[in-house]
Formats: C-alpha cells, structure tokens, sequence
C-alpha cells in the first residue's frame, strides 16, 4: 500500500522521486528521541552533560 501511496502522490503532482535516506524520521524526531535517551540514562542512575558537536 505505502508504495502504492507513494506513486500516486508522484504522478498526481508531477514530481520526481526524491529518496529521503535512512535516518530521515530519526533527524525529523531529534528532539524527542534525545529527550528520551537521557531519561532514560537518569532512570539508570547516570548523570548526563549534553554537548552537541558541529558537523
């Protein structure tokens, strides 16, 4: 069905298939998915310093 889907919003806009990668819904979830990490970490007894690093 998702590839179905994914067809029929191609040809009804008349727009080439872009592949979004891998890690497309984990960059759009960043945010959360960070939130849950370090709760999880403390929920262990860690303390945890968050520093983002540049790329």
């Amino acid at each position: 069905r998702t590839i179905l889907e994914i067809i029929y919003y191609l040809l009804t806009r008349k727009e080439p298939y872009k592949e979004l990668g891998a890690d497309y819904w984990d960059r759009q979830r960043e945010a959360k998915i960070v939130r849950q990490t370090v709760k999880k970490l403390e929920g262990l007894g860690y303390e945890v310093k968050l520093e983002k690093v540049g790329a």
